[in-house]
């Protein structure tokens, strides 16, 4: 039993009380993290832990922005549970603000310089999943929209 499956079944996951999940890319997380610390700290967002930020930190700092009364609880940097419809609309909706922020989008920008494409798929930091059900197998992605930043389309984070 994984650790996600064994929080899961000491809680109640349903369609009124989902689960909201982040599924981070390990390797585009450390290229992310490696491109913002190239960035001036100065222009970092307030609620990011600077001048040296790590993968840990900057997931720390994202799923901080996202506890309560935001989301229902937090079980590692993975999964915030169990929410309202209410706490998990906000979820992605804070989420999909996080990433507007100019610094980030900067560090994204950068980080992609030196992320392939594979397959014609752009690389994210972070996928957003919910689940209504104890099994993991039941996950379902979330699918942010990309939503346009000052006419253009902006680069996601989090899909």
């Amino acid at each position: 039993m994984t650790a996600i499956e064994e929080n899961l079944s000491s809680i109640q996951i349903d369609d009124d009380d989902p689960a909201f999940l982040l599924d981070r890319q390990e390797d585009n997380v450390s290229t992310f993290v490696a491109a913002t610390n190239g960035l001036s700290a100065a222009q970092a967002p307030p609620w990011l832990r600077t001048p040296l930020i790590t993968a840990r930190s900057f997931i720390d700092d994202v799923i901080y922005r996202l506890e309560p009364p935001l989301a229902g609880g937090r079980f590692g940097h993975i999964m915030l549970v169990p929410n309202n419809h209410q706490q998990h609309t906000a979820a992605a909706a804070t989420l999909i603000t996080l990433q507007h922020d100019e610094f980030l989008q900067d560090a994204m920008r950068l980080a992609l310089l030196t992320l392939p494409v594979v397959k014609n798929v752009v690389r994210y930091f972070a996928f957003t999943a919910h689940l209504a059900d104890s099994r993991v197998q039941k996950v379902r992605l979330n699918n942010l929209p990309p939503s346009p930043r000052n006419g253009r389309p902006m680069r996601q984070l989090f899909i």
